[in-house]
């Protein structure tokens, strides 16, 4: 297919406009027919047998091309994409025989030794037959033309490899010519010893390596010398350019625009890949992939490689791009795995919450004569009430940017006293626990699985920490609903296996600046929140007590993240329920400084570093740039400043975790592997024969990652490992 080839039009009868082609469906349609785009023909589906005349209209209709540009509202859909690929200019080949393969391969071959030696690939894919709704018909007026407004065509299976097919593979290793194999040649290119062994590189190539692994087990590239390599564009971008950070933000179209000044259409993306004849334009687009991850590696990679130096200490992006890249095996394979599920205790759960909910209504209704307030007016007239009856609290009470009473859950506790508060307190903790982990978390449960497939993003959040969705296991209830990680369960054979960080991010400020009377704590195995509490009260620390306790760990953690004593109030409370006045937050962020003097100055020093250079540096060579932080103006906050070092090196020791776990349980031959990723924790599910072994295994690599994160802070204490049959159990 060359890069500029149009839609054909066959010879045969004269339309004379398209009036005559609007007749033929106006009839065709009274008939009960409907038309689908199925890629560059169209799909009829009728339940009656059409007359002769019009049924053979139909058909030089939907031969030569006119009924498809017709239902497409009588434009060339493909017409954008093909002059984007004029734009790229290179011409496209398509495979369809096992035997192309062979001189498509050769080809390829001399691309890549002219032109860097990495070869550019994406996958496309669609939902297999019966998974997911079917793909919407063509909506007609009444006089048989298009409507202005289609319905969406997303299917969100057609993202899950247990649920999809891979529809076509694109190669482009530079020069002039891509290729998009397909039929026989697809599955012949994926299972070739050569794919494996080449540079590869995608963008957003957490998602290639769930089909291909699925797919073709064993086959993808190892990050080692004398094999293939698989590199991630959206990783690049994201370090060098931010771009959103992660998520949707990383995607190919921004990343185009922001390296390589090219802005790509993306109507193509959720067209209908099942089809048997795919479009001129849709195999451009399909190329259009493949090339644009090539030429952003080309740009990206020597940035990466760049030695900077800042302060006197030399640091390059690679080093935080490597730890990122290596984590895509362990992440695929997470997701592949899935979560075990226990339908019947996340129904009594659920049942306790809608209990719960409607005894919290009902009281409400004793207490005011009224219903609970449903709309966001009615919740603002009825916060308003409460502030007028109680003058005393509404003298200070926090808006929102609209100049509304905030509404924010921390802030109505202030109001705990108050018997309507309680219960309007009730009624929304209960609505959010159902609407989020009630019916519609059952429903995210896959069909064919029986598991929970969460997607886990790789650094997707600004100082590197994974996010998740489709459920979003960093968002479960902890606090809300402990209980609800009984839920989670190991599979019959198996147990699970947990372990997490014991007060990594107080760990990590201690090594960052150099603490001693912090590194001390950690190094005597002492319970830094019952020091601080002691230091604080003036007492010894075996003389705290658990209230104590607990009130220190939000001065602890706002400190070394540079909250003031307002900040460490409010933050205080809505967190962590602990009350203190204005004049006690004062005092414990004095003797928070008073006590952790060195901690304190590394944390204003770096503030002044950052502001004088215009970015935030984290280790292994992650930074964040003023201009990245549009919500607050392009500025630099000094609570960032603190906050995004410390994150970000903890977010590099979750790196290195996960990817060192999933060698290790390899290597060892265990059967299982990681399950889930939540903030420090990392949680298997292995057979019940191998749970010593891999709990040794899971403990030992966070205890390893953590050492070589942090070179020589203390690391007693710092992780143990549990085995359970439920996330529960093994929290413990």
């Amino acid at each position: 297919m060359k890069k500029s080839t149009a839609v054909p039009l066959s010879a045969g009868k004269v339309w004379q406009d398209w009036e005559q082609v609007c007749q033929v469906v106006r009839e065709t349609v009274a008939l009960g027919v409907s038309f689908r785009i199925a890629g560059n023909a169209v799909a009829i589906d009728a339940t009656v047998e059409l007359p002769r005349t019009l049924q053979a209209e139909l058909d030089e209709l939907r031969g030569n091309g006119w009924l498809r540009r017709y239902l497409l509202s009588g434009d060339d859909p493909d017409r954008e994409v093909l002059a984007f690929l004029d734009e790229l200019d290179v011409d496209v080949s398509v495979i369809t025989t096992r035997a192309g393969v062979l001189t498509a391969i050769q080809q390829l071959a001399v691309g890549m030794r002219a032109h860097g030696g990495h070869l550019g690939l994406d996958i496309e894919t669609y939902p297999r037959k019966g998974q997911g709704p079917p793909r919407p018909a063509i909506v007609l007026n009444k006089d048989g033309a298009p409507a202005e407004r289609q319905p969406k065509c997303k299917n969100d299976a057609a993202l899950d490899p247990h649920r999809a097919e891979i529809a076509c593979l694109q190669l482009f290793a530079g020069g002039t010519h891509a290729f998009v194999f397909r039929g026989a040649a697809l599955q012949r290119v994926l299972r070739l010893r050569w794919l494996r062994q080449q540079h590869l590189v995608v963008h957003n190539a957490g998602f290639e390596t769930l089909f291909l692994v699925h797919y073709v087990p064993r086959r993808l590239p190892r990050h080692r010398r004398n094999g293939g390599r698989l590199e991630c564009t959206a990783q690049a971008v994201g370090l060098l350019h931010g771009v959103g950070y992660g998520g949707e933000g990383r995607r190919l179209s921004r990343a185009a625009v922001a390296v390589l000044g090219l802005d790509p259409p993306k109507e193509y993306q959720i067209s209908d890949w099942s089809a048997e004849e795919l479009s001129p334009g849709q195999y451009a687009y399909a190329a259009s992939d493949a090339i644009l991850a090539h030429r952003l590696w080309s740009a990206m990679e020597p940035e990466l490689r760049r030695v900077q130096h800042t302060d006197g200490r030399a640091w390059r992006h690679w080093d935080a791009y490597e730890l990122q890249r290596g984590a895509i095996p362990a992440v695929a394979d997470m997701e592949l795995r899935g979560l075990g599920f226990d339908h019947d205790e996340h129904s009594r759960q659920a049942h306790t919450w809608a209990v719960a909910l409607a005894e919290a209504r009902h009281t409400f209704h004793e207490l005011t004569g009224e219903p609970p307030p449903s709309t966001p007016a009615a919740k603002q007239a009825w916060l308003q009430q409460v502030l007028a009856n109680h003058p005393g609290y509404g003298a200070d009470w926090p808006l929102t940017k609209t100049g509304l009473l905030s509404q924010r859950a921390g802030q109505l506790k202030r109001l705990i006293g108050i018997d309507t508060v309680r219960a309007m307190l009730a009624i929304r903790a209960n609505e959010q626990l159902i609407n989020n982990f009630g019916p519609r978390l059952a429903e995210k449960i896959s069909p064919l699985t029986g598991r929970l497939h969460g997607h886990f993003s790789i650094a997707a959040a600004k100082a590197g920490r994974f996010s998740a969705s489709s459920p979003n296991l960093q968002q479960l209830p902890m606090k809300r609903a402990p209980e609800f990680k009984a839920c989670i369960v190991a599979r019959r054979g198996c147990v699970l296996i947990g372990c997490d960080w014991s007060q990594i991010e107080m760990r990590a400020a201690a090594w960052l600046y150099g603490d001693p009377v912090l590194t001390a704590i950690f190094r005597d195995g002492r319970d830094v929140h019952a020091e601080t509490a002691a230091r604080i009260a003036g007492i010894d620390a075996d003389a705290v007590s658990a209230a104590q306790r607990d009130g220190a760990k939000p001065i602890n953690y706002g400190a070394v993240y540079g909250q003031g004593p307002h900040g460490l109030r409010e933050s205080a409370f809505i967190n962590y329920g602990v009350q203190m006045s204005l004049d006690e937050a004062e005092h414990a962020c004095r003797r928070f400084r008073e006590t952790y003097r060195v901690l304190y100055q590394g944390l204003w020093h770096n503030y002044r570093r950052c502001e004088a250079r215009g970015y935030i540096l984290i280790d292994a060579g992650r930074i964040v740039k003023a201009e990245w932080e549009t919500d607050v103006g392009g500025r630099l906050r000094f609570t960032r400043c603190c906050n995004i070092p410390i994150q970000g090196i903890c977010a590099n020791a979750m790196l290195r975790a996960i990817a060192l776990v999933y060698a290790r349980l390899k290597a060892a031959r265990i059967r299982g592997g990681l399950v889930a990723c939540v903030h420090d924790e990392l949680l298997l599910e292995v057979d019940e024969d191998d749970a010593e072994k891999a709990r040794q295994i899971l403990e030992g690599t966070m205890i390893d990652a953590f050492v070589e994160t942090f070179p020589e802070a203390p690391a007693n204490g710092v992780a143990r490992a549990k085995v359970g049959r439920t996330w529960a159990e093994a929290k413990g």
